[in-house]
Parts: structure tokens; sequence; C-alpha cells
């Protein structure tokens, strides 16, 4: 029996590819392995975003080079971003690769392993970008029985100029609504509790179909199936964000009370140089809708630190942002030139070091808003939807999540199995990070 190898690198979307080719694999008779130098098969699923992931890839990639010299007939494979991005020229810095595939193309594995075989095993080069809906159908084997991905839309229209995914993942393409409530309806009679809806900007879902209101409708639809308790969608941009999708959530009993919503930068000069479409003004407008509709959401957000030519003024407009918002988490990143965007010409490059202190900086004030806004909790009761545990003595610790994505951990007697039912916790401890408290109810379902 074939063993097969999967690394996954980057964000959801990629993560949900990979569970479309595991199925795929364990359909034709694959099983998965934890350590690659004992694989048949061994895939890397690929992210470009950000130079310091393709570094990763790139290292690991010659790691398992020197695999295939001692085990020449190991079938190596490079999909994802970064083998869109770089086509053959993966074949140049990888010449042990094997298989080198685009995100649209992950539908064709079967087809694409089998093309090799008879080609006697000379490199399959497979990147037509043309995005297209192939994967229904497809088996997938997912990685949770609790909650699931459903990519709703690919590809991105914005070009932010810093941004390469609308070069390796195509323009927008909106699944059909009817095939998402299909998905949604059979993930609810196998008992799956949450949903998340995935796309570049879900928020435009729809607008490729010249229908505005496509996403109100498709929420709005997904409310009504029967059996899933939770949904969440990412990412928004804000230009797309309005007010009648905020009343959407508001009055769902199903959508979380959690927004994730990238800000960048909390300069407007620096947002027009990123053609972000939007500036502070309209982004304080959104959270403060937000706040006002439902004051106890959580906001999260994404931060850019060091775009070319950002002066010391506009980083402390981004610390001022921060403090204004009170985001609940920030997920913060240095700025790195990527091929085929517009940034690199659009201001001088800041020095690495500089980058690295105003990073810090921002780390260590969120840190402290994340403190406070979790020591809130403290002492309150919230509702989590159990995803994990593992053993603690004699007793199981259980890690789940609550409506507003905070993670929260408490410890069960081992005999009983709590994953997958929506359980009451009263919080007792908290840090930037994580809430830690004691069950008082379970609402099985």
């Amino acid at each position: 029996m074939p063993f097969y190898f999967l690394k996954t690198f980057g964000c959801q979307m990629n993560v949900n590819d990979s569970e479309y080719l595991s199925g795929q694999l364990e359909e034709m008779g694959y099983l998965m392995v934890s350590d690659f130098s004992k694989a048949d098969l061994i895939i890397l699923n690929t992210c470009c975003v950000r130079a310091k992931v393709e570094q990763k890839i790139y290292s690991m990639a010659g790691r398992i080079s020197k695999i295939k010299e001692q085990r020449p007939k190991t079938i190596f494979g490079i999909c994802g971003c970064l083998a869109q991005k770089e086509k053959e020229n993966i074949i140049k810095r990888v010449p042990e690769a094997d298989l080198v595939f685009g995100p649209s193309q992950i539908a064709y594995l079967p087809e694409i392993l089998d093309k090799l075989n008879k080609k006697d095993r000379k490199s399959i080069i497979q990147c037509d970008n043309k995005i297209s809906w192939s994967l229904k159908g497809k088996p997938i084997k997912r990685r949770s029985n609790i909650t699931a991905y459903i990519q709703i839309m690919k590809g991105c229209n914005n070009f932010c100029s810093y941004c390469i995914v609308p070069h390796v993942r195509g323009p927008e393409e909106s699944k059909p609504a009817k095939r998402i409530l299909e998905e949604i309806r059979l993930l609810a009679n196998d008992n799956y509790k949450e949903i998340m809806l995935l796309g570049q900007n879900v928020n435009s879902y729809g607008q490729d179909l010249n229908d505005k209101d496509s996403l109100l409708n498709l929420l709005k639809s997904i409310n009504s199936i029967e059996g899933i308790e939770r949904v969440r969608f990412m990412t928004s941009h804000p230009k797309d964000f309005n007010l009648e999708l905020i009343e959407i959530i508001e009055n769902s009993s199903k959508f979380c009370e959690h927004i994730h919503l990238p800000l960048q930068s909390g300069s407007d000069k620096i947002l027009r140089k990123m053609n972000r479409q939007y500036n502070m003004k309209q982004y304080y407008n959104i959270i403060n809708n937000i706040r006002r509709y439902m004051p106890e959401a959580s906001i999260t957000t994404d931060i850019m630190i060091g775009f070319p030519g950002e002066t010391e003024e506009d980083f402390q407009k981004t610390i001022q942002a921060l403090q204004k918002v009170h985001f609940d988490s920030v997920y913060s990143f240095i700025y790195s030139n990527r091929e085929k965007t517009l940034s690199p010409f659009l201001g001088e490059d800041i020095p690495l070091d500089v980058k690295k202190k105003r990073l810090w900086a921002l780390l260590e004030l969120q840190k402290n808003i994340s403190i406070e806004k979790n020591q809130n909790l403290v002492h309150k009761t919230v509702e989590i939807l159990v995803e994990s545990s593992s053993k603690k003595g004699i007793e199981k610790q259980y890690w789940g999540k609550t409506r507003t994505n905070k993670v929260v951990v408490f410890t069960y007697p081992f005999e009983y199995d709590l994953l997958g039912q929506l359980a009451v916790v009263q919080i007792n401890k908290a840090d930037a990070y994580t809430l830690y408290g004691e069950l008082l109810d379970v609402k099985y379902k």
C-alpha cells in the first residue's frame, strides 16, 4: 500500500485545498504518513504571499530532494500558489520535483499522476490559471468532523499594490449559491456544527454575477439550514463591508459575533499607496457601526509593518488606530517585496531593523490590549464549541472557541467525551491569547 506526505503552507483556502488533495489520494489507495522520508508521494501545497514563507518552502524542498537521492522512485510534487507563480522556474531551482501544478489543477491530481507515469517520470508542469469549480463531487478528507471550510469564491479583483494573490489565484469567481447550500446541508446531515465560509474577499461574493445582494441573500439562506450551530466567514474587505451585512449578523442565530477586518495601516497616505480603496474615516465608521449594533462582538485585524515609504508618523497613526479601536487581536507582519506588484516602486525600502523595532512596539501594545479585553471576561460565563482534547492526568483538557473566536481551555473527568458539544464555561483566568475556565453545563446537540 503506497504512502503519502502532505505539507500545507498558508491560508485556510490552502488548508481546504489540501483536504481535497487528501481525499483524492486516499480514494486512490494512499495512506497518510507524518514522516516524508517514508512516503512514496510527497506534496507541498504552497503559499507565496510573503518571502519568508517561500524561504521555508524551498528549505523543505531541499531536504526532500536529499530523500529523492536515496529513494529515486519517490514522487515529489509542489502545488498551490508558489507553483502557480513560478511554474517551470521551480524545476530549475528544485530539479527533483516531478509535479508542479497550480490551485486550479488540484481537482485533476489523479490524472496528473497518471500522466506522470505515462511520461516515464518526466516532470509535469500544469498551471492553467482558469478558475473553475471542478472540485464538485471530488472526495474530501476534512481535518475536523466538527468545523468545515467551504470556499464560496476564488480569486481577487482588488490588486492591492503589495499583494500577489490576484496574479496566482486569478480573478474573482463566485461559486453558485445552490451548490454552497447543498454542501452545507450535507455537512449538517453529517453532524458538523460550524461552517467557515472562505474567500479572498467574501464581501464581494456575487459581484461577478452582477448581483450586489448575492452575499446577503446567501447568508439569509444559510441561516435557515437546521443542524448547523455556527457560521463564520473570512476574509472581509473594508471597502465592501456595509451596514446591511452587520444587520444580518446581528439578527442571525448562527452567524458568530466575530469580524475580521484587515486594516493594514492606520495612515491614509499608506492606504492610498496600498490601493486599499478606503480611508481611516471610512474604516472607523465601520467599526462604530459594528460596536453600535453588536457591542459584544470581537474585532480582529491584519497590520503590515514597513510598507515602502512608511515614515515614523505613518507608523504612529497605525499605533493610534490600535489604541482607538482596541482590537481583540492583531495579526501583524513585516512587508516583503513580491514579484508582479507595484509596491516596490512606491517608496524607499524601510531598513529591516526599523521594521523589527516597529513590529515589536505594535506587538507589545496589542498584547496589553488583548490582556485587558480578555481579563474583562473573568468571572463571566461563555458558550464554547468544544473542538479538541488532550489527556491531563486523570482528566481531559478541552479546547474550544467562543462565538467571538476566543480560545477557551477547561478540564473535565476523562470518561466524558464533549467533542462537538456546546459547553457553558465560567472564566476564572485569562492571558493575552487564552481564556481558562470551569465547565458549568453542556448543551448536548
